[in-house]
């Protein structure tokens, strides 16, 4: 799809819908059961002529235009996204929980999230999410309330409980 304004792309999508029906033009569903784009056929996003656009559902336009795994992953800018720090800093800070936790069975979560935040060299509020999926009913990890905070320890099995 262009990168048109709403405006235009609202105006040319309602003459589309007028001219010939709200359905991809490939695959024939209707724009009520899939989301359509308005593609070019041509591929030359400034030639905005009737006769070059036509509507396509999602999957039918990446088949037209198959993305090469180099435009996916290569971002415009160098700063890092949070993507990519999570890519490699939860790793980090999940090694750093377990040899933790195997070392000492059970770890107050404040210090659990603040030390592994400075191994790691990630926020706090990151650690706090990597801890709450670990601690999820998915994750090894259970929270414990204690008289003087919130401990992390491994779950116990259904034998031990």
């Amino acid at each position: 799809m262009s990168n048109m304004n709403g405006p235009t792309r609202k105006k040319f999508y309602y003459e589309m819908v007028c001219d010939e029906g709200e359905y991809c033009k490939w695959c024939k569903v209707s724009g009520k059961e899939k989301q359509l784009v308005i593609d070019h056929k041509d591929n030359d996003n400034s030639n905005n002529q009737r006769k070059n656009r036509q509507f396509l559902c999602r999957p039918c336009n990446y088949i037209k235009n198959p993305r090469r795994p180099v435009d996916e992953c290569v971002s415009e800018d160098e700063n890092p996204t949070e993507i990519s720090i999570n890519r490699t800093k939860e790793p980090c800070f999940r090694k750093y929980a377990y040899q933790r936790m195997d070392e000492e069975g059970e770890i107050y979560e404040s210090d659990l999230r603040d030390s592994g935040a400075e191994h790691c060299e990630v926020s706090s509020e990151a650690t706090r999410k990597y801890l709450k999926k670990m601690s999820s009913s998915e994750g090894k990890f259970q929270r414990v309330r204690r008289i003087n905070g919130w401990t992390i320890r491994y779950k116990l099995n259904n034998s031990e409980r």
